[in-house]
């Protein structure tokens, strides 16, 4: 049996819940989306598409918010990335996705950058992270 997006974000969820990240990270992990004007730190899991061919690719991202930090510079408050918590969280998530093999799939982080999100008055980080899925046979 092929597998889906849906199987790898359930996969990738699955382990960054069995990982610490609900402790370190002041939000929660979604699937798809994240709530509109949240002001936590939260994760989002997200899918490219997959392809289905024997054994299946698929492109996830994994983004990272973290709020911005209001700072003065001439007298002027201004929203800024909290680099800090982005490095931290950076480094929590990295070898939760980083070189993992299970039955059903493997996966790996292709790369990693920060993106900012003015809208939202936070700036996130990008893991892109492939995954291998192999079929169920029957």
């Amino acid at each position: 049996m092929k597998k889906t997006v849906f199987d790898g974000k359930q996969w990738i969820l699955e382990l960054l819940n069995q990982s610490n990240m609900k402790t370190i990270i002041s939000g929660k992990i979604y699937k798809d989306k994240r709530p509109v004007g949240s002001a936590k730190e939260d994760i989002v899991i997200n899918a490219l598409p997959m392809t289905s061919e024997f054994l299946q690719n698929g492109v996830f991202n994994v983004n990272c918010y973290v709020p911005y930090i209001s700072i003065k510079i001439d007298g002027v408050d201004q929203n800024m990335p909290n680099n800090v918590r982005l490095e931290a969280i950076a480094k929590a998530v990295y070898p939760v996705l980083e070189e993992v093999y299970k039955d059903d799939f493997n996966l790996e982080v292709d790369n990693h950058t920060t993106f900012e999100e003015e809208a939202e008055k936070a700036s996130y980080i990008n893991f892109r992270v492939s995954l291998n899925a192999y079929p169920t046979i029957n």
